[in-house]
């Protein structure tokens, strides 16, 4: 097995998942007034922007980072 890559893949997803935690409590200290669509700023940050950001963000990284590896072990 291809253990590096492995291992880079797993650190990948251990810093994508603190930072979409730091994204979220972020949104927590926002201001109450309204946003863009007309919720509270912190709802549309937490619920809206931050995950579109992380689907845009977690695909360029699987796109460039991941490789895929063949979990059977041939002989």
């Amino acid at each position: 097995m291809n253990h590096p890559q492995i291992i880079k893949e797993a650190r990948w997803a251990l810093w994508l998942t603190f930072l979409y935690i730091l994204g979220w409590l972020a949104a927590y200290f926002l201001p109450t007034q309204r946003g863009l669509f007309g919720f509270p700023l912190w709802f549309e940050a937490a619920c809206i922007f931050v995950p579109v950001i992380f689907i845009l963000l977690i695909s360029i990284v699987i796109k460039k980072y991941f490789k895929e590896i063949d979990l059977e072990e041939t002989e």
